[in-house]
Protein backbone atom coordinates (compact mmCIF):
# COMPACT_ATOMS: atom_id res chain seq x y z
CA UNK A 1 0.00 0.00 0.00
CA UNK A 2 2.71 2.60 0.78
CA UNK A 3 4.35 1.90 -2.60
CA UNK A 4 1.03 2.47 -4.35
CA UNK A 5 0.52 5.78 -2.56
CA UNK A 6 3.98 7.00 -3.53
CA UNK A 7 3.39 6.19 -7.16
CA UNK A 8 0.12 8.04 -7.09
CA UNK A 9 1.83 10.96 -5.41
CA UNK A 10 4.40 11.18 -8.22
CA UNK A 11 1.78 11.05 -10.95
CA UNK A 12 -0.58 13.48 -9.29
CA UNK A 13 1.17 16.75 -10.48
CA UNK A 14 1.12 15.59 -14.07
CA UNK A 15 -2.54 14.69 -14.18
CA UNK A 16 -3.95 17.45 -11.99
CA UNK A 17 -1.81 20.43 -13.01
CA UNK A 18 -3.97 23.03 -14.78
CA UNK A 19 -1.11 24.21 -17.04
CA UNK A 20 -0.17 20.82 -18.61
CA UNK A 21 -1.88 18.99 -21.41
CA UNK A 22 -1.45 15.71 -23.24
CA UNK A 23 0.51 15.91 -26.55
CA UNK A 24 -1.01 14.41 -29.63
CA UNK A 25 0.93 11.65 -31.41
CA UNK A 26 1.93 14.07 -34.21
CA UNK A 27 3.16 16.65 -31.69
CA UNK A 28 5.03 13.98 -29.76
CA UNK A 29 6.81 12.80 -32.94
CA UNK A 30 7.67 16.43 -33.84
CA UNK A 31 9.06 17.01 -30.34
CA UNK A 32 11.16 13.85 -30.52
CA UNK A 33 12.44 14.85 -33.96
CA UNK A 34 13.47 18.30 -32.69
CA UNK A 35 15.20 16.74 -29.69
CA UNK A 36 17.14 14.39 -31.98
CA UNK A 37 18.16 17.28 -34.23
CA UNK A 38 19.33 19.36 -31.28
CA UNK A 39 21.27 16.45 -29.87
CA UNK A 40 22.90 15.70 -33.25
CA UNK A 41 23.72 19.39 -33.61
CA UNK A 42 25.44 19.39 -30.25
CA UNK A 43 27.39 16.30 -31.09
CA UNK A 44 28.54 17.72 -34.44
CA UNK A 45 29.65 20.97 -32.80
CA UNK A 46 31.49 19.09 -30.09
CA UNK A 47 33.30 16.91 -32.64
CA UNK A 48 34.24 19.89 -34.75
CA UNK A 49 35.53 21.87 -31.77
CA UNK A 50 37.54 18.84 -30.69
CA UNK A 51 39.10 18.54 -34.14
CA UNK A 52 39.80 22.27 -34.10
CA UNK A 53 41.66 22.10 -30.81
CA UNK A 54 43.63 19.03 -31.87
CA UNK A 55 44.67 20.68 -35.11
CA UNK A 56 45.76 23.86 -33.31
CA UNK A 57 47.77 21.80 -30.85
CA UNK A 58 49.54 19.94 -33.66
CA UNK A 59 50.16 23.21 -35.44
CA UNK A 60 51.69 24.76 -32.34
CA UNK A 61 53.89 21.71 -31.76
CA UNK A 62 55.18 21.79 -35.34
CA UNK A 63 55.93 25.49 -35.00
CA UNK A 64 57.81 24.89 -31.75
CA UNK A 65 59.88 22.12 -33.35
CA UNK A 66 60.61 24.31 -36.35
CA UNK A 67 61.78 27.15 -34.11
CA UNK A 68 63.96 24.73 -32.16
CA UNK A 69 65.61 23.40 -35.33
CA UNK A 70 66.18 26.92 -36.58
CA UNK A 71 67.82 27.89 -33.31
CA UNK A 72 70.07 24.81 -33.46
CA UNK A 73 71.19 25.66 -36.99
CA UNK A 74 72.03 29.19 -35.89
CA UNK A 75 74.03 27.87 -32.91
CA UNK A 76 71.63 29.09 -30.25
CA UNK A 77 70.39 26.62 -27.69
CA UNK A 78 66.67 27.07 -27.29
CA UNK A 79 65.20 26.65 -23.82
CA UNK A 80 63.38 23.39 -23.35
CA UNK A 81 59.75 23.71 -22.35
CA UNK A 82 58.88 22.88 -18.74
CA UNK A 83 56.14 20.54 -19.85
CA UNK A 84 56.42 17.46 -21.98
CA UNK A 85 55.51 17.68 -25.69
CA UNK A 86 52.43 15.71 -25.03
CA UNK A 87 51.32 18.15 -22.34
CA UNK A 88 50.25 20.84 -24.79
CA UNK A 89 47.36 19.00 -26.42
CA UNK A 90 46.39 17.48 -23.07
CA UNK A 91 43.76 20.10 -22.18
CA UNK A 92 42.00 19.39 -25.44
CA UNK A 93 41.50 15.73 -24.54
CA UNK A 94 39.91 16.49 -21.17
CA UNK A 95 37.79 19.47 -22.25
CA UNK A 96 34.07 19.09 -22.03
CA UNK A 97 32.78 19.14 -25.66
CA UNK A 98 29.36 20.43 -24.65
CA UNK A 99 29.16 22.00 -21.17
CA UNK A 100 25.51 22.82 -21.42
CA UNK A 101 24.50 19.37 -22.68
CA UNK A 102 23.20 16.74 -20.23
CA UNK A 103 25.82 14.62 -18.51
CA UNK A 104 24.64 11.48 -20.21
CA UNK A 105 22.80 12.42 -23.42
CA UNK A 106 20.89 9.70 -25.20
CA UNK A 107 22.74 8.03 -28.02
CA UNK A 108 22.07 9.79 -31.37
CA UNK A 109 20.57 7.81 -34.21
CA UNK A 110 22.89 6.25 -36.72
CA UNK A 111 23.85 8.94 -39.34
CA UNK A 112 22.98 8.43 -42.97
CA UNK A 113 25.58 7.91 -45.70
CA UNK A 114 25.33 11.51 -46.77
CA UNK A 115 25.91 12.79 -43.23
CA UNK A 116 28.85 10.41 -42.87
CA UNK A 117 30.47 11.76 -46.08
CA UNK A 118 30.01 15.35 -44.88
CA UNK A 119 31.55 14.49 -41.53
CA UNK A 120 34.60 12.94 -43.23
CA UNK A 121 35.01 16.07 -45.36
CA UNK A 122 35.01 18.24 -42.26
CA UNK A 123 37.56 15.99 -40.56
CA UNK A 124 39.95 15.96 -43.52
CA UNK A 125 39.82 19.71 -44.17
CA UNK A 126 42.24 21.84 -42.07
CA UNK A 127 40.47 24.61 -40.23
CA UNK A 128 43.24 27.21 -39.70
CA UNK A 129 45.50 28.66 -42.38
CA UNK A 130 47.07 31.59 -40.46
CA UNK A 131 50.47 30.56 -38.98
CA UNK A 132 51.02 31.33 -35.31
CA UNK A 133 54.10 33.47 -34.57
CA UNK A 134 54.75 31.71 -31.21
CA UNK A 135 54.12 28.14 -30.11
CA UNK A 136 51.19 29.09 -27.90
CA UNK A 137 47.99 27.10 -28.05
CA UNK A 138 44.97 29.31 -28.58
CA UNK A 139 42.16 28.87 -26.02
CA UNK A 140 39.28 26.75 -27.17
CA UNK A 141 36.23 28.73 -28.21
CA UNK A 142 33.11 28.46 -26.08
CA UNK A 143 30.52 26.07 -27.50
CA UNK A 144 27.14 27.41 -28.37
CA UNK A 145 24.54 26.97 -25.66
CA UNK A 146 21.59 24.67 -26.16
CA UNK A 147 19.13 27.54 -25.87
CA UNK A 148 20.59 29.31 -28.93
CA UNK A 149 20.89 26.15 -31.04
CA UNK A 150 18.60 25.86 -34.04
CA UNK A 151 17.54 22.66 -35.81
CA UNK A 152 19.83 23.30 -38.76
CA UNK A 153 23.23 22.05 -39.88
CA UNK A 154 26.34 23.92 -38.93
CA UNK A 155 28.36 25.47 -41.71
CA UNK A 156 32.02 25.38 -40.57
CA UNK A 157 32.85 28.25 -42.91
CA UNK A 158 30.48 30.50 -40.96
CA UNK A 159 31.72 29.39 -37.54
CA UNK A 160 35.34 30.03 -38.56
CA UNK A 161 35.57 32.65 -41.36
CA UNK A 162 39.34 32.07 -41.66
CA UNK A 163 38.79 28.50 -42.72
CA UNK A 164 39.86 27.88 -46.34
CA UNK A 165 39.33 24.58 -48.05
CA UNK A 166 42.49 23.47 -49.86
CA UNK A 167 40.55 22.24 -52.88
CA UNK A 168 39.00 25.68 -53.35
CA UNK A 169 42.14 27.82 -53.19
CA UNK A 170 42.33 29.92 -56.32
CA UNK A 171 45.52 29.79 -58.27
CA UNK A 172 46.68 33.17 -59.45
CA UNK A 173 47.21 33.38 -63.18
CA UNK A 174 50.72 34.26 -64.26
CA UNK A 175 51.19 37.88 -65.19
CA UNK A 176 52.70 38.35 -68.64
CA UNK A 177 54.02 41.43 -70.32
CA UNK A 178 51.67 42.67 -73.10
CA UNK A 179 53.00 42.06 -76.58
CA UNK A 180 53.79 45.36 -78.29
CA UNK A 181 55.11 46.36 -81.66
CA UNK A 182 58.06 48.64 -82.31
CA UNK A 183 55.83 51.71 -81.73
CA UNK A 184 55.03 50.57 -78.20
CA UNK A 185 51.35 49.84 -78.82
CA UNK A 186 49.72 46.61 -77.74
CA UNK A 187 49.48 44.14 -80.61
CA UNK A 188 45.88 43.57 -81.73
CA UNK A 189 44.58 40.05 -81.47
CA UNK A 190 47.09 39.02 -78.76
CA UNK A 191 46.09 38.12 -75.21
CA UNK A 192 49.30 37.92 -73.15
CA UNK A 193 47.68 35.54 -70.62
CA UNK A 194 46.78 32.99 -73.28
CA UNK A 195 49.23 30.24 -74.11
CA UNK A 196 46.92 28.09 -76.21
CA UNK A 197 45.40 28.81 -79.64
CA UNK A 198 42.42 31.14 -79.37
CA UNK A 199 39.64 31.68 -81.88
CA UNK A 200 37.53 34.83 -82.11
CA UNK A 201 34.53 35.74 -84.19
CA UNK A 202 34.02 39.43 -85.06
CA UNK A 203 37.12 40.50 -83.09
CA UNK A 204 38.10 44.07 -82.38
CA UNK A 205 40.92 45.93 -84.07
CA UNK A 206 42.95 44.88 -87.12
CA UNK A 207 46.08 42.87 -87.69
CA UNK A 208 46.71 44.97 -90.80
CA UNK A 209 45.37 48.51 -90.31
CA UNK A 210 43.64 50.12 -93.31
CA UNK A 211 45.84 52.48 -95.33
CA UNK A 212 44.29 55.87 -94.63
CA UNK A 213 45.77 57.77 -97.60
CA UNK A 214 44.81 55.15 -100.19
CA UNK A 215 41.91 56.77 -102.15
CA UNK A 216 40.39 53.33 -102.76
CA UNK A 217 40.67 51.98 -99.20
CA UNK A 218 37.49 50.68 -97.58
CA UNK A 219 36.84 53.40 -95.01
CA UNK A 220 34.51 56.33 -94.43
CA UNK A 221 35.63 59.80 -95.40
CA UNK A 222 34.48 63.07 -96.89
CA UNK A 223 36.54 65.82 -98.54
CA UNK A 224 36.02 69.29 -99.94
CA UNK A 225 38.37 70.16 -102.84
CA UNK A 226 38.00 73.82 -103.84
CA UNK A 227 41.12 73.64 -106.03
CA UNK A 228 40.67 70.94 -108.66
CA UNK A 229 42.50 70.76 -112.00
CA UNK A 230 41.78 68.32 -114.82
CA UNK A 231 44.45 68.07 -117.54
CA UNK A 232 45.78 71.43 -116.36
CA UNK A 233 42.40 73.22 -116.50
CA UNK A 234 40.82 74.41 -113.26
CA UNK A 235 37.32 73.26 -112.52
CA UNK A 236 34.91 76.12 -111.83
CA UNK A 237 33.40 74.96 -108.56
CA UNK A 238 34.33 72.31 -106.04
CA UNK A 239 34.56 68.54 -106.15
CA UNK A 240 33.32 66.74 -103.04
CA UNK A 241 34.43 63.09 -102.84
CA UNK A 242 32.57 60.98 -100.33
CA UNK A 243 32.97 57.32 -99.40
CA UNK A 244 31.28 54.91 -97.06
CA UNK A 245 33.08 51.68 -96.38
CA UNK A 246 34.08 49.32 -93.64
CA UNK A 247 36.89 46.86 -93.08
CA UNK A 248 35.78 44.24 -90.55
CA UNK A 249 37.51 41.01 -89.44
CA UNK A 250 35.00 38.24 -88.87
CA UNK A 251 37.37 35.44 -87.79
CA UNK A 252 40.72 35.57 -86.02
CA UNK A 253 43.00 32.84 -84.71
CA UNK A 254 45.86 33.52 -82.29
CA UNK A 255 48.37 30.70 -81.83
CA UNK A 256 50.93 32.53 -79.68
CA UNK A 257 51.75 36.07 -78.58
CA UNK A 258 52.55 38.02 -81.74
CA UNK A 259 51.34 35.23 -84.07
CA UNK A 260 47.83 35.77 -85.39
CA UNK A 261 45.82 35.44 -88.58
CA UNK A 262 42.40 36.68 -89.61
CA UNK A 263 39.92 36.76 -92.46
CA UNK A 264 38.44 40.16 -93.31
CA UNK A 265 35.56 41.39 -95.42
CA UNK A 266 35.56 44.95 -96.72
CA UNK A 267 32.98 46.81 -98.77
CA UNK A 268 33.04 50.39 -100.00
CA UNK A 269 31.24 52.84 -102.23
CA UNK A 270 33.19 55.86 -103.59
CA UNK A 271 31.09 58.80 -104.83
CA UNK A 272 32.19 62.13 -106.27
CA UNK A 273 29.87 65.13 -106.26
CA UNK A 274 30.34 68.38 -108.15
CA UNK A 275 29.16 71.67 -106.67
CA UNK A 276 29.02 74.64 -109.10
CA UNK A 277 26.95 77.69 -109.94
CA UNK A 278 24.75 77.26 -113.01
CA UNK A 279 25.04 80.52 -114.98
CA UNK A 280 22.00 79.70 -117.15
CA UNK A 281 19.60 78.66 -114.39
CA UNK A 282 21.17 81.11 -111.95
CA UNK A 283 21.41 78.76 -108.96
CA UNK A 284 23.92 76.40 -107.41
CA UNK A 285 23.85 72.74 -108.46
CA UNK A 286 24.99 69.64 -106.57
CA UNK A 287 25.27 66.60 -108.86
CA UNK A 288 26.80 63.13 -108.83
CA UNK A 289 29.78 62.69 -111.15
CA UNK A 290 30.75 59.07 -110.56
CA UNK A 291 30.26 56.00 -108.38
CA UNK A 292 32.82 53.25 -107.80
CA UNK A 293 32.02 50.02 -105.92
CA UNK A 294 34.49 47.70 -104.31
CA UNK A 295 34.22 44.37 -102.49
CA UNK A 296 37.16 42.30 -101.28
CA UNK A 297 38.22 39.38 -99.11
CA UNK A 298 41.47 39.66 -97.14
CA UNK A 299 43.73 37.25 -95.34
CA UNK A 300 45.84 39.13 -92.80
CA UNK A 301 48.85 37.68 -91.04
CA UNK A 302 50.93 38.98 -88.13
CA UNK A 303 54.34 37.72 -87.11
CA UNK A 304 55.64 39.98 -84.37
CA UNK A 305 56.24 43.43 -85.89
CA UNK A 306 55.69 42.13 -89.44
CA UNK A 307 52.19 42.44 -90.90
CA UNK A 308 51.00 40.94 -94.18
CA UNK A 309 47.83 41.39 -96.22
CA UNK A 310 46.76 39.12 -99.06
CA UNK A 311 43.69 40.41 -100.84
CA UNK A 312 41.47 39.75 -103.81
CA UNK A 313 38.94 42.41 -104.78
CA UNK A 314 36.51 43.50 -107.46
CA UNK A 315 36.24 47.15 -108.54
CA UNK A 316 33.74 48.68 -110.92
CA UNK A 317 33.11 52.30 -111.99
CA UNK A 318 29.86 53.92 -113.10
CA UNK A 319 29.20 57.47 -114.30
CA UNK A 320 26.41 59.40 -112.62
CA UNK A 321 23.22 60.22 -114.52
CA UNK A 322 23.63 63.93 -113.84
CA UNK A 323 27.11 63.89 -115.36
CA UNK A 324 25.95 61.98 -118.43
CA UNK A 325 23.03 64.37 -119.00
CA UNK A 326 25.10 67.51 -118.44
CA UNK A 327 27.86 66.42 -120.85
CA UNK A 328 25.38 64.93 -123.41
CA UNK A 329 27.06 61.50 -123.48
CA UNK A 330 25.04 59.32 -125.88
CA UNK A 331 27.53 56.62 -126.94
CA UNK A 332 29.02 53.88 -124.71
CA UNK A 333 32.68 54.31 -123.79
CA UNK A 334 35.34 51.74 -122.99
CA UNK A 335 35.59 51.16 -119.26
CA UNK A 336 38.77 49.45 -118.13
CA UNK A 337 37.95 50.20 -114.47
CA UNK A 338 35.89 47.05 -114.14
CA UNK A 339 38.24 44.31 -113.04
CA UNK A 340 39.40 41.92 -110.32
CA UNK A 341 42.83 42.10 -108.73
CA UNK A 342 44.99 40.00 -106.45
CA UNK A 343 47.60 41.84 -104.38
CA UNK A 344 49.96 41.33 -101.46
CA UNK A 345 51.09 44.03 -99.03
CA UNK A 346 53.69 44.20 -96.25
CA UNK A 347 53.63 46.67 -93.34
CA UNK A 348 55.87 47.46 -90.35
CA UNK A 349 56.05 50.27 -87.82
CA UNK A 350 59.50 51.75 -87.21
CA UNK A 351 59.91 54.65 -84.75
CA UNK A 352 56.34 55.98 -85.07
CA UNK A 353 56.46 55.58 -88.87
CA UNK A 354 54.37 52.93 -90.53
CA UNK A 355 55.97 51.91 -93.84
CA UNK A 356 54.31 49.59 -96.33
CA UNK A 357 54.64 48.31 -99.86
CA UNK A 358 53.23 45.67 -102.18
CA UNK A 359 52.45 44.39 -105.66
CA UNK A 360 49.22 43.61 -107.50
CA UNK A 361 48.13 41.47 -110.43
CA UNK A 362 44.95 42.12 -112.41
CA UNK A 363 42.84 39.02 -113.10
CA UNK A 364 41.78 40.10 -116.60
CA UNK A 365 42.95 39.50 -120.11
CA UNK A 366 45.84 41.82 -121.11
CA UNK A 367 43.77 43.33 -123.92
CA UNK A 368 41.09 44.33 -121.40
CA UNK A 369 43.47 45.72 -118.78
CA UNK A 370 47.21 45.59 -118.29
CA UNK A 371 48.02 43.39 -115.31
CA UNK A 372 50.69 44.93 -113.07
CA UNK A 373 50.40 47.48 -110.27
CA UNK A 374 52.41 48.54 -107.24
CA UNK A 375 51.92 50.64 -104.12
CA UNK A 376 54.08 51.94 -101.27
CA UNK A 377 53.91 54.66 -98.67
CA UNK A 378 54.58 55.85 -95.13
CA UNK A 379 52.39 57.30 -92.39
CA UNK A 380 53.47 59.02 -89.17
CA UNK A 381 51.53 58.75 -85.91
CA UNK A 382 53.14 59.06 -82.51
CA UNK A 383 51.40 57.12 -79.73
CA UNK A 384 50.02 59.53 -77.16
CA UNK A 385 47.42 59.68 -74.40
CA UNK A 386 46.47 63.21 -75.34
CA UNK A 387 43.16 63.97 -77.03
CA UNK A 388 44.85 65.11 -80.28
CA UNK A 389 48.10 64.13 -82.00
CA UNK A 390 49.96 65.06 -85.17
CA UNK A 391 49.66 62.67 -88.12
CA UNK A 392 50.72 62.76 -91.75
CA UNK A 393 52.06 60.71 -94.62
CA UNK A 394 52.16 59.94 -98.32
CA UNK A 395 50.79 57.15 -100.51
CA UNK A 396 52.07 56.34 -104.01
CA UNK A 397 50.39 54.01 -106.53
CA UNK A 398 51.49 52.79 -109.97
CA UNK A 399 49.43 51.06 -112.66
CA UNK A 400 50.72 49.52 -115.83
CA UNK A 401 47.47 50.67 -117.40
CA UNK A 402 48.70 54.28 -117.03
CA UNK A 403 52.33 53.49 -117.95
CA UNK A 404 53.45 53.33 -114.30
CA UNK A 405 53.14 57.08 -113.85
CA UNK A 406 52.70 57.64 -110.09
CA UNK A 407 49.60 58.89 -108.35
CA UNK A 408 50.71 60.63 -105.16
CA UNK A 409 48.28 61.35 -102.31
CA UNK A 410 49.74 63.25 -99.32
CA UNK A 411 48.22 64.78 -96.21
CA UNK A 412 49.03 66.22 -92.81
CA UNK A 413 46.72 66.95 -89.89
CA UNK A 414 45.56 65.80 -86.46
CA UNK A 415 43.95 62.67 -85.11
CA UNK A 416 41.35 63.24 -82.40
CA UNK A 417 40.23 60.66 -79.86
CA UNK A 418 41.58 57.91 -77.64
CA UNK A 419 39.83 54.88 -79.15
CA UNK A 420 40.47 52.62 -82.11
CA UNK A 421 37.92 54.60 -84.18
CA UNK A 422 39.37 58.10 -84.04
CA UNK A 423 38.60 61.01 -86.34
CA UNK A 424 41.43 62.27 -88.56
CA UNK A 425 41.39 65.78 -90.06
CA UNK A 426 43.79 66.31 -92.96
CA UNK A 427 44.91 69.02 -95.29
CA UNK A 428 45.46 66.89 -98.40
CA UNK A 429 46.68 67.04 -101.96
CA UNK A 430 46.81 64.65 -104.89
CA UNK A 431 48.75 64.63 -108.15
CA UNK A 432 48.59 61.98 -110.88
CA UNK A 433 46.06 60.07 -112.88
CA UNK A 434 42.47 60.09 -111.64
CA UNK A 435 42.32 57.54 -108.76
CA UNK A 436 38.69 56.59 -109.50
CA UNK A 437 36.21 56.85 -112.36
CA UNK A 438 36.55 55.23 -115.78
CA UNK A 439 38.43 58.34 -116.96
CA UNK A 440 41.59 57.17 -115.23
CA UNK A 441 43.76 58.48 -118.08
CA UNK A 442 43.02 62.09 -117.10
CA UNK A 443 45.68 63.82 -114.99
CA UNK A 444 44.34 65.36 -111.79
CA UNK A 445 45.58 67.77 -109.17
CA UNK A 446 43.61 68.78 -106.13
CA UNK A 447 44.04 70.62 -102.85
CA UNK A 448 41.54 70.56 -100.02
CA UNK A 449 40.59 69.22 -96.59
CA UNK A 450 39.16 65.86 -95.53
CA UNK A 451 37.76 63.98 -92.55
CA UNK A 452 38.52 60.26 -92.24
CA UNK A 453 36.99 57.57 -90.04
CA UNK A 454 37.24 53.81 -89.86
CA UNK A 455 33.93 52.85 -88.15
CA UNK A 456 35.02 49.30 -87.34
Amino acid sequence: MPMTLSVLAQQAPKTTSPTSRTLTPAEQRQKEKIDREVQRERQIRAEWLQKQREYEARKAEKERQRQAKKAEREGVVSPRPTTSPTATPAPTTTANPAPTAPAEPPAPPKPSRREERERRKRENAPAVVTPQPTPVVAPAPDPVSAESAKPARVNPDRVNPDRVKPDRVRRSRPTATPVTDSAGTIVAGVDPTESRPRKEFLPRGHLFDPILLDPLEAQTYGSVLPLYLTNGERYVGSIVPFAFGFNKPFYRRTTAPGRSEEIVLDLASFTQFEVYFDQIARYQRRQIVNNDYKVSIQYNLRRGDNNYRFRVYHLSSHLGDDYIYRNRITAPSTNSVNYEQLDAMYSRTIRDWRVYGGLGLTLRKPEERKPLSAQFGAFYKKPSQQAARLVGGVDVKFFQETEFRPGVHAGVGVEVGRTANNLTFLAETYSGFRPYSQYENQTIFWLGVGVYLNPF
